[in-house]
């Protein structure tokens, strides 16, 4: 069974450090524009904060999740921009407060998940390690369009290797 931990460690670094720039942003600046489709700051909070949510759902009970994945297929087209918007139109420091704790629930059931086990998802259900995988990989795209959207040079790491 492959350790999830060193990826875990790497998510929280990833996460961290887009934390540790947009915490540091006036609230209006949260509606700066980061991407040619209109998603600004609060959107690629917003958006990060809602899979890792869904995420956590999926672990955390199934049915509720595989119940959800219906009721979505109905809205497949605007669902993704539609959570953007409405997490984006939560004030910043509460959405920084609930990304920051669904992060950490996150880590902890991924870590928690029985050897063998793979937990459901939008495609083929996935092994916590691959689940940590897509999350760091997401956080590390979307934390470029923050950076450039802000003007910064984003740091170099092997995190995303």
């Amino acid at each position: 069974m492959a350790n999830v931990a060193p990826v875990l460690a790497d998510l929280e670094a990833e996460s961290a450090e887009l934390d540790a720039i947009v915490s540091e942003l006036p609230s209006e600046e949260w509606g700066i524009v980061t991407t040619p489709e209109g998603w600004t700051i609060g959107h690629q909070i917003g958006h990060l904060h809602w899979t890792d949510r869904q995420s956590v759902l999926a672990i955390r009970d199934e049915a509720a999740f595989n119940a959800q994945m219906m009721e979505f297929a109905a809205k497949a087209e605007t669902l993704v921009d539609d959570a953007a918007a409405e997490l984006a139109a939560v004030a910043p420091e509460e959405l920084l407060e609930q990304w920051r704790a669904g992060r950490t629930d996150l880590a902890t059931r991924l870590a928690a998940v029985p050897d063998g086990e793979k937990v459901p998802w939008y495609g083929p259900p996935m092994s916590p390690i691959s689940m940590a995988t897509a999350r760091l990989m997401e956080t590390w795209a979307h934390s470029f369009d923050v950076f450039d959207a802000l003007g910064l040079e984003k740091p170099q790491s092997d995190r995303v290797r």
